[in-house]
């Protein structure tokens, strides 16, 4: 039992070591410098070696949550099972990963899916939407080189698919417009092989046979070199420029030549029946109407298998593309009825702020506003008790003056009596009289200036030219002493008092019709 039980744990240490090396391993195998060196570089080897290296990478990417690298592991597998006439496969691939390279930041993979997907549908001759995805993938390659400061090889492809796509179309002179493009963005003086290769189909095509071989020349060594699978089309394309040149010796050999290619490569399956047809059209012309007649079955075998309307396979690839539409427009449906909500509820939000801003600050003005207003009513309480204080003492200073007025007069009969009876003391308390009554007239004015202390202070500003005399007077009148009264205060005539008022009337600037006393009571 124990032994047992020891062989389990050492199986068990093993297997985890096993584990742990081969995350090692494949950590090292998917480092992202190595993985942008060599994923080219994979496309180019057998369909089995690819599809087993980028479907790792796939599983490898999604659980580190590389999504980015993922999807274009994705875009490789798809391409793999188109090149082996598994549309319905490649379209799969494609259109379940689209939303996800839709919604990421990096848009990479999207370009590459709309290359895809342009390739996909000119398989099956839809060329309006082939080429509608071709011009998108180049539209998303140069926003995200321009973003992302990446190089230009991934713009150059880009222009080449619309190429290639025009060329489909029979459209050869713009198919040799962005051709041209793709050496304007070209950023050194090398030789683009693909695209001169793609240049020598359009002048084939237009008739222009020296231009095509000069183009040719050299591509198809390159590509087969690095065992690029475009050499398919190459040799084809320079097997269809033999054949025109009469020289059908060598257009057999570069057609059987494109044929080794597909099958070896197992690329480009979808180009099959053509070469098929051109030699059979060939082996006819040459009538070799036995092997005209073989290669002809070949290719309408496999372009039936391939492309036929009703097959199982087509009719599957756009069932695919129908309920995609159908659940990417419900989906939009969806996000547009959530945004029109979310766009009421902004707006109800917006209007429920505003008004809540308008009542607080409704409430903080009607605060503010009777804040306001009881400041003012305590100010007129003030002023109002203020003024009814002022009133007062300015009549205890009436009264008192009044009274100083009552004794000044009996004093004076007094006086007169004593001047009668014995002049020489009438003189000394005439006097003293006199002296006692500035005394209390500085001590009335003491008091006066203090209870109006403003009085004298405003009636200057308005009036500098008031002398202290004047503004003794304009005291008296303000306390409304008559004539008399202040004659008797004042020690002075009457005669005296009234050109004083006649003074300050000038001074002041009344017209005969103002009040004196009206005017210096307001002051």
């Amino acid at each position: 039992m124990k032994y047992q039980l020891k062989t389990f744990f050492t199986l068990l240490s093993l297997f985890f070591m096993i584990e742990g090396t081969l995350a090692q391993s494949l950590d090292v195998l998917y480092s992202q410098d190595r993985f942008n060196r060599e994923q080219y570089i994979m496309t180019q080897k057998t369909p089995e070696e690819a599809f087993t290296y980028f479907n790792q990478g796939a599983m490898f990417f999604k659980k580190k949550g590389d999504i980015t690298n993922y999807l274009i592991c994705i875009h490789y597998l798809s391409d793999i099972e188109h090149r082996k006439g598994h549309f319905n496969k490649a379209f799969d691939l494609i259109w379940e990963a689209l939303p996800l390279a839709d919604s990421i930041e990096n848009k990479k993979p999207l370009y590459k899916f709309n290359q895809m997907l342009g390739i996909l549908y000119s398989a099956f001759d839809k060329d309006s939407i082939a080429l509608e995805h071709t011009k998108a993938g180049l539209k998303i390659a140069k926003a995200h080189a321009l973003k992302m400061n990446a190089e230009t090889n991934t713009v150059i492809s880009s222009y080449l698919d619309v190429a290639v796509q025009y060329l489909d179309m029979q459209s050869y002179n713009k198919a040799i417009t962005y051709l041209d493009s793709c050496y304007i963005f070209h950023e050194n003086s090398g030789r683009l092989h693909f695209v001169d290769g793609v240049y020598g189909i359009a002048h084939l095509k237009m008739g222009n046979y020296k231009a095509s071989k000069s183009y040719f020349k050299g591509v198809l060594p390159y590509l087969q070199k690095h065992n690029n699978g475009f050499q398919t089309m190459i040799s084809f394309h320079i097997g269809e420029l033999k054949q025109a040149l009469k020289e059908t010796d060598s257009a057999q050999y570069y057609y059987k030549k494109s044929l080794n290619a597909i099958d070896s490569l197992t690329y480009n399956i979808k180009l099959k029946p053509k070469v098929l047809e051109a030699l059979s059209n060939l082996n006819s012309v040459e009538n070799n109407h036995v092997d005209a007649f073989k290669y002809m079955l070949r290719s309408k075998s496999i372009s039936d298998s391939l492309f036929h309307a009703q097959s199982t396979l087509n009719k599957h690839l756009f069932e695919i593309k129908n309920n995609y539409k159908e659940a990417l427009e419900k989906k939009e449906q969806e996000l547009l009825s959530q945004n029109k909500i979310l766009n009421a509820n902004k707006r109800a939000s917006f209007w429920l702020k505003l008004l809540i801003g308008v009542l607080i600050l409704f409430i903080i003005l009607a605060m503010i506003m009777l804040k306001q207003r009881n400041k003012m009513k305590q100010m007129a309480f003030t002023r109002e008790k203020n003024k009814a204080i002022l009133d007062l003492k300015n009549k205890e200073l009436t009264a008192n003056a009044l009274q100083i007025i009552e004794k000044e007069s009996a004093v004076k009969e007094l006086l007169d009596t004593i001047e009668q009876k014995d002049p020489k003391q009438y003189k000394i308390l005439k006097r003293k009289h006199k002296l006692t009554n500035k005394k209390i007239w500085d001590d009335f004015h003491l008091r006066f200036t203090h209870v109006n202390s403003s009085f004298y202070d405003k009636l200057l500003e308005l009036h500098p030219d008031l002398t202290p005399t004047d503004l003794k007077h304009c005291a008296l009148i303000k306390l409304n002493f008559d004539s008399k009264e202040m004659s008797h205060l004042l020690g002075i005539s009457l005669n005296s008092v009234h050109m004083a008022r006649s003074r300050i009337r000038k001074k002041i600037g009344l017209q005969r019709n103002d009040n004196l006393t009206n005017y210096l009571t307001v002051i």
